[in-house]
C-alpha cells in the first residue's frame, strides 16, 4: 500500500469512528469528545547572508539570501483535531500550513491511539499511524512546537525533516512507587527508507521547518549526484517518506523518571534499508542511529535540557575500506537552559554538530559546525505568545567549495515571530 493510500485509510478511519460513535444520538455522547486547536504564526526574519539550501545553497539556517542580508515576513499554521472515545481510544491528525512546503497544506501527522485505565503501576499504550518518533526532548508544544525557542536544536530539526513513523507503536511503564517510573517503547515502520540523504548531502541543518508527508524538499547541486556522476539517478528533490525495499525498520527506546532527579531517556533506531535500492528517483539510505537524553525535574525553577545524537547512514554498502558508495557518520549534541516566570520566558541554547565522510567517492560530506540560540518569550494572554531569537551558526563544510561557496560560513538569523492559539479543549 502507497503512502496516499495509507493516510487516506487513516483519515478515513478517524473521521468514520467518530460518525459511529455519535451515530446513535443526534447528541455526542459523554464519554466522546472532539478537540480542534491550533496557531497562527506571523514571522518576521533578518535573514543570513548565506544562501540557503532551500535555495541550492549549504547555508545552515531556515531562512538565507545570496550575498546580502534581507527582511523577510512569512505567515505559518497549523491545525490539530483529537476525536476522543472515552478514556482509553482517541485519534490525533495534524495538518501544517507554509509557503515552503509543497503542497503548501500537508498533512504532519495522524493516529489512532489506545491507552489502559490508571488502575495499577502498570500502563500501557499503543499508536498506529503517521507520528513523530519519540526522540524530542525540547519540541512538546502544540503542532511539535518548542515552548522555547523558535529554531529547533540541529538533532530536532533533522527529525521534523525525514523522521517520522508510518507504522505502529507499543509502550510499556512501570511505577514501583508514586515518584518513579520505569518505561520502554517499541516500534515498527514503514515508507521512511529515504531517511539520511539530507543529512549526509546538505549535512545539519537548524530550522523549525517540519516537512510533511506529501512534500518534497529540494537537494543541494553537490557533485555525486549531478549528470553523468555516480548517483545520478537520484532526483533533485526528495521524498522523505517513500517505501522503497519493503522492508520494516525499527527503533526500541527505555526512560527513567523520577520526580526529583527528572527524566533520562535512551532511544536505538534502525530503517534496515537496503542501501541498493532506488525507486522513482529515491534511494534507499540505511540510516541507524543513537540517541540519549536528560530533561530536569519540574519541581527545579528552570528547566535543563540536554541530547545526543550519533549515527550513520550509508547508500550502496561495500567492504572495507571503501565502507560505501557514500558513507557518513554523523553526530550532534546540545545544552539548553530556560528560565520561566509569569508572562515571560527567556532560553539559550549552545549546540556542537559534525558528520565525517568514510567512503572515497566524489563527495565531501565532512562537516563540523556550532551553533548558539538565544529566545525571549512573552505572554500577553493565554492564547498569545511573541518571541524573539538570535540564532548564530558557525560551520566548515569543503563540498561548499564546488558549489562556489566559501567551505566556512557565518550565519546570523534574527526572528521575530507572534503566535496566537485557537480552538477548544485542553
Amino acid at each position: 500500500m502507497q503512502r496516499r493510500g495509507v493516510v487516506s485509510l487513516l483519515i478515513t478511519g478517524l473521521l468514520a469512528a467518530g460518525r459511529a460513535q455519535a451515530a446513535d444520538d443526534s447528541a455526542l455522547p459523554p464519554w466522546f469528545d472532539l478537540d480542534v486547536k491550533g496557531l497562527l504564526d506571523a514571522r518576521l526574519a533578518l535573514t543570513s547572508q548565506t544562501k540557503s539550501w532551500e535555495d541550492g545553497g549549504l547555508g545552515k539556517v531556515r531562512w538565507g539570501s545570496d550575498g546580502g542580508a534581507g527582511v523577510l515576513a512569512r505567515p505559518e499554521g497549523a491545525l490539530v483535531i483529537q476525536p476522543r472515545f472515552g478514556f482509553d481510544w482517541s485519534g490525533f491528525i495534524q495538518l501544517s500550513a507554509s509557503s515552503q512546503q509543497r503542497p503548501a497544506m500537508d498533512l504532519q501527522e495522524a493516529y489512532i491511539a489506545y491507552k489502559t485505565p490508571p488502575a495499577s503501576r502498570f500502563s500501557f499504550k499503543a499508536r498506529a499511524g503517521i507520528f513523530f518518533p519519540p526522540i524530542s526532548m525540547e519540541n512538546d508544544g502544540l503542532a511539535w512546537t518548542s515552548p522555547y525557542t523558535i529554531t529547533s536544536s540541529a538533532i530536532n530539526t533533522w527529525v521534523g525533516e525525514e523522521l517520522r513513523t508510518i507504522g505502529g507503536e507499543g509502550a510499556l511503564s512501570w511505577r514501583p512507587d508514586e515518584a518513579v517510573e520505569i518505561g520502554v517503547t517499541g516500534a515498527l515502520f514503514k515508507f521512511n527508507d529515504p531517511a539520511g540523504t539530507l543529512l549526509a548531502w546538505r549535512g545539519w541543518a537548524l530550522s523549525d521547518r517540519e516537512v510533511g508527508i506529501f512534500d518534497r524538499v529540494p537537494l543541494p547541486p553537490v557533485r555525486i549526484i549531478r549528470p553523468g556522476a555516480n548517483l545520478d539517478k537520484q532526483a533533485m528533490s526528495e521524498e522523505p517518506y517513500h517505501e522503497i525495499d519493503e522492508r520494516f525498520g525499527y527503533y526500541a527506546a527505555a526512560h527513567l523518571t523520577h520526580d526529583g532527579y527528572g527524566r533520562l531517556q535512551a532511544l536505538r533506531y534502525d530503517n534496515r534499508a537496503d542501501d541498493r535500492d532506488i525507486e522513482y528517483g529515491q534511494w534507499a539510505w540505511w540510516t541507524r542511529f543513537w540517541s540519549v537524553g536528560y530533561t530536569s525535574p519540574e519541581r527545579l525553577n528552570f528547566t535543563f535540557i540536554a541530547q545526543y545524537m550519533t549515527g550513520t547512514t550509508t547508500v550502496i554498502s561495500l567492504p572495507a575500506p571503501r565502507m560505501g558508495l557514500v558513507y557518513t557518520d554523523f553526530w550532534s549534541a546540545y545544552a539548553l537552559v530556560s528560565k520561566d516566570w509569569g508572562r515571560h520566558r527567556l532560553s539559550l541554547r549552545l549546540e556542537r554538530f559534525g558528520a565525517d565522510d568514510g567512503d572515497t567517492f566524489p563527495d565531501n560530506n565532512n562537516e563540523h559546525g556550532t551553533g548558539v540560540t538565544a529566545a525571549y518569550v512573552f505572554r500577553p494572554t493565554a492564547r498569545q505568545r511573541v518571541t524573539l531569537e538570535v540564532l548564530h551558526v558557525d560551520s566548515q563544510r569543503p563540498e561548499r567549495v564546488y558549489l562556489g561557496f566559501p567551505a566556512k560560513a557565518h550565519e546570523t538569523v534574527l526572528q521575530a515571530s507572534y503566535r496566537f492559539f485557537f480552538g477548544t479543549g485542553g
